[in-house]
């Protein structure tokens, strides 16, 4: 799948710019099932308006979450179903993360269902990290990643992905502006001349094949295009914890920042996802 010198490049793309793409990890007979199962499940589902800029927000569970999940949250966006099991254990996958060197990695156990609608509007810039008070948020390499395979070939025209490399590091005038992630704020801005979907200098487009997987960390700023065209663009998306704290990876070279070095275990940090003194 990758050469060594290839999952190199990768991980160093992850950990410096916050994202990489890894091609050609799904394929058929799966990705044209999911491609069926997802129109499926759209057309069925209704989707509340707030969130028109998401998408979807369509979560699916493996049956063995949702054994241990079910009735907690009844919503006819929340359900189970075997294919999900099959993204989550494709082995395609785990080699593709096994070449870059995420280790200790664990899988949330369900997708969210992101589907772009045709002349859907873009996607704001947002953040996924939860846990900025806590000191992992310091960490050089990623602890928190989502994976992602969009069903169609994506480009400008129909929602790519939108990045803005080295955000998961290094605070930038937007972080200073932006509400809270999917968040009641956000959700309800209608005016697009908000900063939250400005055409930042430092963002680059992400255009991936549907065979692609991107792989980022969940502090990294990102977005994306509207939808113009007249058929959906959808994403498949799961969350990973890698490199559980305080432990860095193996291959590690560089200096473990002090707030990692100097934890106290037994400290608890309230959740936000606001960054802080931890993202310089």
């Amino acid at each position: 799948m990758l050469t060594p010198q290839e999952a190199l490049q990768k991980r160093q793309e992850l950990v410096e710019l916050g994202y990489t793409v890894v091609p050609g990890v799904l394929q058929n007979p799966l990705l044209d099932e999911l491609r069926h199962w997802s129109e499926d499940i759209l057309d069925r589902v209704s989707v509340d308006p707030k969130y028109r800029y998401q998408g979807s927000d369509i979560h699916v569970s493996t049956r063995r979450k949702w054994h241990t999940t079910r009735g907690q949250t009844p919503d006819e966006r929340q359900f189970s179903d075997p294919i999900v099991e099959r993204i989550i254990d494709l082995p395609e996958q785990w080699e593709a993360c096994r070449l870059l060197g995420l280790e200790g990695q664990r899988a949330d156990d369900k997708i969210i269902l992101l589907s772009k609608s045709p002349h859907g509007p873009p996607l704001y810039w947002h953040q996924d990290f939860t846990n900025w008070n806590h000191p992992e948020a310091a960490s050089r390499w990623p602890t928190r990643i989502f994976l992602s395979y969009y069903l169609t070939n994506t480009t400008r025209e129909n929602g790519c992905l939108r990045v803005i490399p080295g955000t998961h590091h290094m605070r930038i005038d937007l972080h200073d502006v932006l509400p809270a992630a999917h968040g009641e704020e956000i959700q309800a801005v209608e005016d697009l001349s908000h900063p939250a979907f400005m055409d930042h200098p430092g963002a680059v487009d992400v255009p991936v094949k549907s065979e692609d997987l991107v792989i980022a960390d969940a502090r990294v700023l990102h977005a994306a295009w509207p939808n113009r065209t007249d058929k959906r663009r959808t994403l498949l998306l799961q969350w990973h914890s890698v490199f559980p704290f305080p432990n860095p990876p193996t291959w590690w070279k560089g200096e473990i920042p002090d707030p990692i070095r100097n934890a106290d275990p037994n400290v608890e940090y309230e959740r936000t996802r606001t960054p802080g003194t931890h993202l310089s």
